[in-house]
């Protein structure tokens, strides 16, 4: 009987005929090897038996010997391995169709999405479980004996279901029950009586799971998923383009802002700091460290993203705590009404707006709560490194005796020799609109007061080329004398590349 246009039966049959000509291949290829090997000797010299240079190479392989024993294995002989492969992986795929099929009859509403899935077919009782304890938190009292140990078996139990029991779980949950734990997962404060009732998930366990769950749902429950865990899509209302329509500093401007997502992909031919072009919200302090690093090591970025097979994007990011993790975002972006995103992106890529998306997701200053992009708005460049290398940023300093009289170094020979073992160098200019109108005119509209920039190398007299995170396209990178950085910048800081 078929199943959403499936029918197992036949598909299993399909799989058993391939199988069954895996086995023949071999002798397939002897055949073919022997009839090229004949028509070869038959020929002119300087005449080839094919065209083909695959099938040119059969000629005098009678006897298909395996690459370790020095055979070629070519075509046809190899089909044996490719062919065992697909039979393999289709019947794979097939138990994993009578496991949704088994789910959508139990009452569980599938997603097509969950159909062929290479993944160990769904239990229905491990979904029955979790869903069960999901709901047992509504009669749990979590006075002063806490709930963590709950939540963490819910949660445990959450991690261990394939992608289609995740999926058929967050689509049988009621929203009540789903927000309800997430208001449980966030709880963190101690009670009165009891201090020590460790209520709630720490931040990095709780996004953990929250991430891993997002990874593996349909897109048909991504907008019931973030209903009832909101902060798994960073609000865009407190930032001052939403409030204010644009940049100021840039001069960008807006309408229409929504969430779409964009048609470009990941990354094009690596990774590079020219792809990173900030556009409309305020943290170039954040942008600036993150094109630094992609110029010392784009190999470090582009491992720490990836797109999964729901269509989400996970990036590498290490919190407050030192706690790394795989932060997983649905993949759209805030957008203006004409179709391009307002984010910090690339140049046909974007994977620097995921990487500023996770950000905004996880960021917060000390003692400040303020999440989402308008939390990742005008701060010190420094702080951005914990989150992208698990390593600290500090201030580039000199002088002084015990503490006393460190002032930040300004010399271009000592910003040098941090450039040039290894690490991120950025430098901030002061806020005084007088330098925007009063600076050299070669610069042109790329330098801008009260901004960061980032550290791109040095000429061979000495002079700086520093990069704004704007982009390099419409903000090319200007080049700055001593003199120069002394009366328009200042706030260098560093911190390692891994």
């Amino acid at each position: 009987m078929g199943f959403r246009g499936f029918d197992a039966g036949k598909l299993t049959g399909l799989a058993n005929d391939l199988d069954t000509l895996a086995g023949q291949s071999g002798r397939l290829h002897t055949q073919l090897a022997s009839v090229l090997t004949s028509a070869q000797q038959n020929l002119p010299p300087g005449q080839n038996a094919s065209r083909d240079p695959d099938l040119q190479d059969l000629v005098g392989d009678v006897i298909p010997m395996p690459a370790v024993f020095g055979g070629r294995r070519r075509l046809p002989g190899s089909l044996g391995a490719e062919l065992g492969d697909m039979q393999a992986s289709m019947k794979r795929r097939i138990k994993q169709i009578e496991g949704v099929q088994e789910l959508a009859a139990r009452g569980y509403p599938v997603n097509d999405s969950d159909l062929f899935l290479d993944e160990n077919p769904p239990d229905a009782k491990k979904i029955d479980d979790a869903l069960r304890h999901l709901q047992e938190l509504q009669g749990k009292d979590f006075g002063t004996d806490g709930n963590r140990d709950d939540l963490e078996k819910v949660s445990g139990q959450l991690d261990g279901l394939t992608a289609a029991e995740t999926d058929a779980l967050v689509s049988k949950a009621s929203p009540k029950d789903l927000a309800f734990y997430s208001q449980l997962l966030g709880n963190t404060d101690d009670s009165f009586w009891n201090p020590f009732d460790e209520n709630g998930l720490p931040e990095d366990k709780r996004r953990d799971t929250l991430s891993r769950m997002l990874s593996k749902i349909g897109p048909e429950n991504f907008g019931k998923f973030q209903t009832a865990f909101p902060g798994m899509q960073p609000d865009v209302t407190n930032t001052a383009a939403w409030q204010n329509g644009g940049n100021s500093q840039n001069g960008q401007t807006n309408s229409g802002i929504h969430w779409e997502t964009p048609s470009d992909p990941l990354i094009v031919d690596g990774v590079s700091a020219d792809d990173v072009n900030q556009r409309q919200f305020g943290d170039c302090w954040y942008v600036a460290s993150l094109a630094g690093l992609a110029q010392k090591d784009p190999k470090f970025i582009e491992d720490g993203i990836k797109q999964n097979p729901n269509g989400t994007v996970s990036v590498r990011v290490w919190d407050k705590n030192g706690a790394y993790q795989w932060v997983t975002m649905t993949a759209d972006l805030p957008t203006d009404s004409n179709g391009s995103p307002i984010t910090t992106y690339g140049n046909g890529e974007s994977w620097p707006a995921y990487y500023e998306k996770a950000f905004a997701m996880v960021y917060s200053d000390d003692g400040d709560d303020k999440r989402g992009y308008g939390g990742i708005e005008g701060d010190d460049p420094k702080k951005s490194a914990p989150y992208l290398t698990g390593k600290e940023g500090d201030d580039l300093t000199t002088g002084g005796f015990l503490g006393i009289g460190k002032h930040s170094d300004n010399n271009l020979a000592d910003l040098k020799k941090a450039f040039d073992s290894g690490k991120v160098v950025t430098v901030s200019t002061p806020d005084d609109e007088n330098l925007d109108k009063d600076h050299p005119k070669e610069w042109g509209n790329a330098y801008c007061t009260d901004h960061a920039y980032y550290v791109r190398g040095f000429t061979a007299d000495g002079k700086v080329v520093l990069g704004n995170p704007w982009g390099v396209s419409g903000y090319p990178p200007i080049t700055v004398s001593q003199d120069q950085f002394d009366k328009y910048f200042g706030g260098a800081e560093a911190f390692d590349a891994p």
